[in-house]
């Protein structure tokens, strides 16, 4: 049995010869010369004939019919090299499309264009098996078009031998990758260009995964290198924050313990141990916050807020430190009331983070201006100072982590969290914020934009939210249980001076045995410490829920605890608790968080 012919696995392109190589069978064209000489011999033996027949008396001619015929036969000649060359070619573009390769032969002088089927399916489908250079190259892709006609365009030139790979958008709407190899050679006065096309798209998608996946694997090693030194720097950047304050606190602690001083040195001792406090209070707070932001964990609780209201606030809280400071303070605005829709606390962090840092920054007789403008469906708020400025290569990352606005050398403390903290704020909000400052020495302008709220229930709400931040303490009992003496009595302490009857427990055990003997006076609200020894806030809570109204266990309670976790909050609920407040503190924020408690239908926080 005849065994069947195996399809060929290659077409070369070599100077002078243009084969075929299969494993069993070989075909061979020789180069256009062949037909080039064969022509030349026919001519030889029609002349030779020619004259046989002029000698012989056969053929009687003048000489001008002699030159005719001589013309004749030239062109004769020329005509049989011209279709010995187009039966070379075909024959050429046949093997070629057997290959299952694309092949395309131009001859520069004749303007002689042909292309075999693959290559015509290669190029999306040309219309003519013989296309014109520009009809190949309108075919490719814009985004590669003007490499390859340049490629080309030299090969038409001179020999030339090279490999392109480009783009065509087939019919289907699917974009092919195309590799094309080129061969220019001289034949005589002729240029003769070879190109055979190969579809290369699965070898072109799978080194483009396989460069995707490189890009991956050097991001991800490149992240980790700088998250390494991120930490790093952010540990030592934290250590000696955190240490700077203390330090303060620390050493005028021990004068005022071992040494006898005048009213003037302890209120000075005093406010500055407050100062410290609070600089410790707000770098805590700033590493909580954006850690919670990072996990996706930070939490709104929106309501129709009066925004002008909010930055009034903010604005008399900050006029202390501003007037301290010796600078021009003042706030604009021709509004009384512009209802947004957000969540008050975090909208306070937002402008108390933008106007402590002006004043900061602003020296000495400098200005800080607050203005309020409403727009349509949305309000503008600008925080603007005559302060040290920003530098203009540090301003487009102004709002990035760990980057602060100024050298550390010019003595102010800060993480360089809070402006991240301020842009993640307004953006929950669905607004924006943007930083403008002509440069170093040049004062500073953010703008925030927020969208307002509108509804027949804005003004409700407002007046609802209002009512249950003026609610004093007078007239309410509250137990407090923490085993910590100093945080007990200072909390106690506070309470007291704000209306409220406090009861405390050093225990989980003693606020027990106190709940026992009150069923007569009950307490309106339980404050308590989660981490405590012997017995925790959370068993703590749960034997309390377990209790009867009578023993106080349907009292609202408050969680108090130095853990910002979801997973410390989550738990804290689910024990019994119905708010949660993160150590530190304000005090004002135990204030409000007991006024809500009173206060029915509130939910968790």
């Amino acid at each position: 049995m005849r065994s069947p012919i195996k399809r060929p696995h290659a077409f070369v392109i070599s100077d002078k010869i243009i084969k075929k190589v299969g494993s069993q069978k070989k075909y061979k064209w020789q180069s256009v010369s062949k037909s080039y000489k064969e022509s030349h011999q026919l001519l030889r033996i029609k002349n030779r004939k020619a004259r046989t027949m002029k000698e012989s008396g056969q053929l009687k001619v003048s000489e001008a019919e002699s030159g005719d015929f001589k013309e004749a036969v030239q062109n004769n000649g020329k005509e049989s090299e011209s279709v010995n060359d187009e039966v070379d070619i075909e024959q050429l573009l046949a093997a070629a499309d057997f290959c299952g390769a694309g092949l395309w032969v131009y001859y520069r002088n004749k303007g002689f264009s042909k292309a075999n089927t693959a290559f015509c399916e290669h190029l999306g489908g040309l219309a003519s098996h013989m296309p014109s250079l520009n009809e190949i190259l309108n075919a490719i892709s814009v985004e590669d078009r003007q490499r390859i006609e340049t490629r080309l365009n030299e090969a038409i030139k001179a020999e030339l031998h090279f490999d392109e790979e480009f783009r065509v958008k087939q019919d289907s709407g699917e974009v092919d990758w195309i590799l094309l190899e080129v061969r220019s050679l001289r034949e005589h006065e002729e240029m003769i260009i070879y190109a055979s096309s190969k579809k290369i798209t699965r070898q072109r998608m799978a080194a483009d995964e396989l460069e995707r996946i490189f890009e991956r694997e050097r991001r991800a090693r490149d992240e980790a290198e700088i998250a390494n030194r991120a930490k790093d720097f952010f540990l030592n950047f934290v250590s000696h924050e955190l240490r700077s304050p203390l330090n303060a606190i620390l050493m005028w602690s021990k004068i005022l313990l071992t040494r006898e001083v005048d009213e003037a040195t302890r209120r000075k001792a005093l406010e500055t141990i407050e100062k410290s406090a609070e600089v410790q209070a707000k770098l805590i707070s700033d590493v909580a916050d954006s850690a919670r932001v990072a996990s996706g964990r930070i939490k709104l609780e929106n309501r129709a807020t009066n925004l002008v209201t909010i930055l009034r606030s903010v604005f008399e809280g900050q006029r202390p430190s501003a007037e301290a400071a010796g600078l021009d303070f003042e706030f604009e605005t021709n509004r009384d009331n512009v209802v947004i829709f957000g969540d008050p606390s975090r909208l306070q962090q937002v402008f108390v983070n933008l106007l402590s840092n002006a004043i900061k920054f602003t020296p000495r007789g400098g200005m800080v201006k607050v203005r309020l403008e409403e727009e349509e469906s949305k309000v503008k708020v600008t925080v603007e100072d005559t302060g040290v400025g920003i530098s203009k290569d540090i301003l487009p990352d102004i709002f990035k982590q760990y980057v602060r606005g100024v050298p550390t050398t010019q003595g102010q403390s800060g993480l360089g969290l809070g402006l991240s903290i301020v842009k993640i704020l307004v953006t929950k909000h669905g607004g924006t914020v943007e930083a403008k400052s002509d440069g170093v020495g040049k004062g500073a302008k953010f703008i925030v934009t927020l969208p307002t709220f509108s509804g027949e229930s804005a003004q409700t709400s407002i007046n609802e939210t209002t009512t249950v931040h003026r609610r004093r303490l007078e007239g309410l009992k509250v137990l407090i249980v923490e085993d910590d003496v100093d945080s007990r009595e200072v909390l106690q302490i506070f309470l007291e001076q704000n209306g409220a009857q406090v009861v405390a427990a050093d225990s989980a055990r003693a606020a027990l045995r106190i709940l026992s003997s009150q069923e007569s006076n009950r307490f309106d609200v339980i404050i308590s410490d989660l981490a405590m020894p012997e017995e925790d806030g959370y068993s703590l809570i749960k034997k309390i829920r377990s209790l009867d109204s009578n023993h106080g266990g349907d009292i609202p309670a408050l969680a108090l605890s130095a853990f910002a976790s979801a997973e410390s909050r989550r738990r804290a609920f689910e024990a019994g608790f119905h708010r949660y407040l993160t150590k530190p503190f304000e005090p004002d924020s135990v204030v409000d968080q007991i006024a809500a408690l009173c206060n029915p239908g509130t939910g968790q926080s």
